[in-house]
């Protein structure tokens, strides 16, 4: 499991951006105002709007901010491709399930679609989601979850797209009683940011004891350890994309490392076979020798990461023919 705390940590690293960016509340529960990011690309709006690259931030639900949704290389790939960026915050483990951490992210695509309009000239027919490792498990619900559906789903090494794995919820053991005390403990105050600052941090701790027991969905779905397995179960698969893509789900892009020891690659092959039998279009580009985050090596950038954009930007029109040209 120390492996996989570095990784977190990693993921979760500051990235320091040169950017117009505006912060907007899109919500507010109580005194806690929940906050996305937005910024415009450097190019004039096209007579249709900017499309949008809404991205979903990583970290295990628990942990990670608005501000480490991507690396600055992704963010500065879409801004140049004419799209603006909205980086959201949503509710953390273990203030909130997950369902609350959907209902966040369903009520910041609504906001951009309600409201951005109205401050900016974006195409709200034209989003692309996008996530990393849990991000990339938030980004592959909103296929199914939000509505309208998004343009474009891109999801790198996604996290539980398949959450009754083993590896997320191993239904063969009991839950330890003293996760149930401290997710109770950690519960208060709720928040939307949060960066752990060392391997001995206790929220990493307790995150690692739970994942390393095959207890995640477990404590993805409620904090009480007497919760009936086959309650946890129902709610698991309702939050599995492999259980519920259909017909009308977006064209996606899945990138997976090989060798990640943290989401194990078979999440997406599983997901991509669902695309396979409704013929959904898709990519599923296994990462040789990668491990989780291998979009920070920026040497494996041209072959795949950058395709994920040029997969994106074929059903984002607008733009597409002026960028593809330069």
């Amino acid at each position: 499991m120390f492996k996989k705390s570095i990784l977190l940590l990693v993921f979760l690293a500051s990235i320091t951006i040169a950017f117009n960016v505006t912060t907007y509340t899109y919500k507010t529960i109580g005194d806690l105002k929940i906050e996305l990011d937005v910024y415009i690309p450097p190019v004039a709006p096209p007579t249709t709007g900017y499309p949008v690259f809404f991205a979903v931030h990583g970290g295990g639900y628990l942990m990670g901010s608005k501000a480490t949704a991507f690396i600055a290389e992704e963010l500065t790939e879409a801004l140049n491709r004419g799209w603006v960026v909205v980086s959201v915050d949503y509710r953390l483990l273990s203030g909130a399930l997950l369902q609350e951490m959907l209902e966040d992210v369903q009520d910041a695509y609504q906001w951009v679609r309600t409201e951005l309009v109205k401050i900016n000239p974006i195409n709200i027919d034209l989003i692309t989601v996008f996530g990393q490792s849990a991000g990339g498990g938030l980004a592959v619900l909103s296929g199914y979850k939000l509505s309208p559906r998004p343009k474009v789903v891109i999801g790198f090494y996604s996290g539980c797209t398949n959450w009754t794995d083993p590896a997320f919820y191993n239904p063969a053991t009991p839950v330890n009683p003293l996760f149930g005390i401290a997710a109770n403990k950690f519960a208060k105050p709720v928040v939307t940011e949060y960066i752990p600052t060392s391997q001995s941090d206790p929220k990493m701790i307790f995150w690692n004891a739970v994942f390393s027991s095959g207890k995640l969905g477990w404590l993805v779905t409620t904090h009480d350890p007497e919760f009936s397995t086959e309650e946890i179960i129902k709610s698991l698969r309702s939050f599995s994309a492999v259980e519920n893509v259909d017909e009308n789900y977006p064209p996606t892009y899945l990138a997976h490392g090989l060798v990640d020891v943290v989401v194990p690659y078979s999440q997406s092959v599983q997901l991509a076979s669902k695309f396979e039998e409704f013929n959904i279009p898709y990519v599923l580009d296994l990462v040789p020798n990668a491990n989780h985050n291998f979009d920070f090596d920026l040497a494996l950038w041209q072959q795949h990461v950058l395709p994920a954009f040029d997969f994106a930007q074929k059903y984002m029109q607008t733009n597409s023919i002026e960028f593809l040209e330069k």
